[in-house]
């Protein structure tokens, strides 16, 4: 599974409130999605078609319990969160995911949907995490800074367990004059970046870039920045700079560390309200 698509995965906002963009008169709507470069570089394009067949199977079988713009509800996680969503490519990881039996609201087997059903209903689903993209023609980021302080302190120091790693009085001190955009502390919290940001440099990314040592059964461990990941292969940046591949022979022994595995995690259990009230607590610390 590529670890890259969710370590470039940054400048989100999934708190936003859409506008739909409206075409000229006489003329089709521009296409719904964020300018180029904007989000992963191997992002994958939306087929509109596809998405329009997927939004009524997602209607038909997931809306009840994942809400009507895959955002969650009280009975099942927010979609354009998920890791598997994240990082799927055309029902890469959903379709196998499905195939191993899934609640879905008209009770037959989710195992049953087809491959072309699976990629279509992932060409909306990825429409719905474009729509979320700076960039986007349909992004619009108003005030996210509604939420309660003391609450987001309270899960700061909680159950978000954001100071195993963080400190309100160390180098979260300022955070909110130091990023004066409340969208973009938001960002940065829930999707740092591997790779630097904007403006962030070659050092940030050296921090929070995630590392690779592959042992094989016999011979030299080799070690580096990890570029993409298989079943089959390894392959990584060396010291040197150069791009080493590994085949994955019996025997081999893969071991990656990731200084952002913590913020990875945590997208799979915060709340939309434990984000508004995080934000919201970060913002006082000028």
């Amino acid at each position: 599974m590529s670890l890259q698509p969710f370590l470039a995965f940054v400048f989100v906002c999934l708190l936003v409130s859409p506008a739909f963009a409206q075409g000229r008169a006489g003329q089709p709507a521009p296409p719904v999605g964020p300018r180029p470069f904007v989000g992963p570089p191997d992002r994958p394009p939306v087929d509109p078609a596809a998405a329009d067949r997927g939004r009524t199977l997602y209607a038909a079988e997931c809306v009840t319990c994942h809400g009507p713009s895959a955002r969650g509800t009280d009975n099942a996680p927010s979609l354009i969160r998920s890791i598997t969503v994240l990082n799927d490519r055309y029902g890469s990881l959903l379709g196998p995911f499905l195939k191993k039996g899934h609640p879905v609201q008209s009770g037959k087997p989710s195992a049953d949907l087809t491959e072309p059903q699976v990629i279509d209903l992932m060409h909306f689903l990825r429409q719905r995490i474009n729509d979320t993209l700076r960039g986007s023609d349909v992004f619009d980021v108003r005030d996210i800074v509604t939420g309660d302080p003391k609450a987001g302190e309270a899960y700061f120091n909680g159950e978000g367990k954001c100071t195993t790693c963080h400190s309100a009085t160390g180098d979260m001190a300022g955070i909110a004059t130091r990023v004066p955009a409340p969208v973009d502390v938001q960002q940065r919290m829930l999707f740092p970046t591997g790779r630097g940001g904007r403006g962030r440099g070659a050092a940030a990314s050296a921090r929070t870039a995630v590392t690779v040592t592959v042992t094989p059964a016999s011979g030299p461990a080799l070690s580096g920045t990890l570029l993409e990941e298989d079943d089959f292969h390894v392959a990584l940046r060396d010291a040197g700079g150069a791009v080493r591949v590994v085949r994955k022979a019996p025997g081999t022994k893969v071991e990656t560390v990731d200084p952002l595995r913590a913020h990875r995690e945590l997208l799979d259990r915060i709340t939309d309200k434990n984000i508004h009230d995080l934000v919201a607590y970060l913002e006082t610390l000028k």
